[in-house]
C-alpha cells in the first residue's frame, strides 16, 4: 500500500483529476458579470491545483517519504475553493 501512495504516476494522475473535476465545479457558479475577478476566481482551484503539483515535484527530490501527504493537502484544497466558489452569491458582491 505505501508503494503506491508514494508513486509518483499515482499521485500526479490524481491531482489532474482532481483539478479538472474542481475547475467544473467552479465554472458552473453562478457569476453576476464577466469581469476579470470572475476570470480568476474562476481558475482558483487550477492554479491551486498546479501549485501542489510544483511543490509535489520539488518535495519528490528532497523527501523520499510521506509526498502523498502534499498530494491529499492539495485535493482538500482544490475541493474547499471549488465548494467555496460554488456556494457564494455573487450577486451581491461588489
Amino acid at each position: 500500500m505505501k508503494n503506491v501512495l508514494n508513486n509518483p504516476q499515482y499521485n500526479i494522475i490524481a491531482v489532474i483529476i482532481v483539478e479538472i473535476i474542481t475547475c467544473s465545479i467552479s465554472f458552473s457558479a453562478n457569476f453576476s458579470d464577466g469581469s476579470l475577478k470572475t476570470t480568476l476566481i474562476k481558475w482558483t482551484p487550477a492554479l491551486i491545483g498546479i501549485s501542489t503539483l510544483m511543490i509535489y515535484l520539488v518535495s519528490r527530490l528532497l523527501f523520499k517519504k510521506l509526498n502523498w501527504l502534499i498530494t491529499l493537502l492539495g485535493i482538500i484544497l482544490m475541493f474547499y475553493a471549488a465548494f467555496t466558489i460554488y456556494g457564494t452569491d455573487f450577486s451581491q458582491t461588489i
